[in-house]
């Protein structure tokens, strides 16, 4: 679960408060966008690692705090090797003296395109001997929390994995029926035993679609087992 660090979103409106009127709006900082993403994407994590202060703190959603540029190398060089790419855009970037801020949003993608995680960022920035480093940097998704857990064995596992991928996945027809949000797994000691996390926002349209024609027609030509469907919701 997806939760708010309001420590870290009190720690970012007490610095920005803190900027004298004669702050100004900065490009290069905006800029910075790309210069992270085209690190990021192409696998060059060390770069990443320098774009950070020796202590600066990272907030992660669903992670503690972590700081130091081992850290950094740690989540960003994880999220490359899971085969995520991200897209980055800079909202506003502002600066006073050595002090500075950037406020974008972010999507992070899987190899096959389809969208992972989407969510805004905000990074506050220091200039050390010339270079804008950053000190903190705090993300949060856009995205449903997850609050469904359907599990169930399929005939064939690379046939029903297949119907998640690509751009005209199942995902697509998920979120037409009030479900954006769509985890898949697959068991490391059974295959066919495979698993939905869904981040419901219409339960009766959801409802409605697993229970219709259509919704009836993708899980037989997707092999699923019906009699061995399990539905679990989360407990508040």
């Amino acid at each position: 679960m997806r939760r708010f660090n309001l420590a870290a979103l009190l720690m970012v409106v007490a610095v920005a408060a803190c900027y004298p009127s004669g702050s100004q709006e900065s490009p290069e900082l905006a800029a910075m966008s790309a210069t992270f993403a085209d690190a990021l994407n192409a696998g060059d994590i060390e770069a990443i690692a320098q774009m950070y202060t020796e202590d600066a703190r990272l907030m992660p959603p669903n992670f503690e705090t972590g700081v130091g540029r081992d850290y950094v190398r740690a989540m960003f060089g994880g999220m490359y090797e899971a085969g995520l790419r991200v897209e980055l855009k800079t909202t506003e970037a502002m600066v006073s003296g050595d002090m500075g801020y950037r406020v974008g949003t972010y999507r992070l993608t899987a190899a096959d395109g389809s969208l992972v995680d989407k969510g805004k960022f905000t990074e506050i920035r220091k200039n050390v001997g010339g270079e804008w480093l950053m000190t903190n940097d705090i993300w949060n998704s856009d995205m449903p929390v997850p609050n469904m857990l359907i599990t169930h064995q399929v005939d064939d596992a690379d046939r029903w994995l297949a119907a998640w991928r690509g751009p005209d996945s199942r995902k697509g027809m998920f979120a037409e029926a009030g479900a954006p949000a769509v985890r898949v797994f697959q068991s490391l000691d059974n295959p066919n035993l495979v698993a939905l996390m869904v981040g419901i926002t219409d339960m009766d349209a959801f409802q409605a679609m697993l229970e219709s024609p259509e919704g009836t027609a993708a899980k037989a030509a997707d092999g699923v087992q019906d009699p061995t469907m399990q539905v679990f919701a989360e407990v508040q």
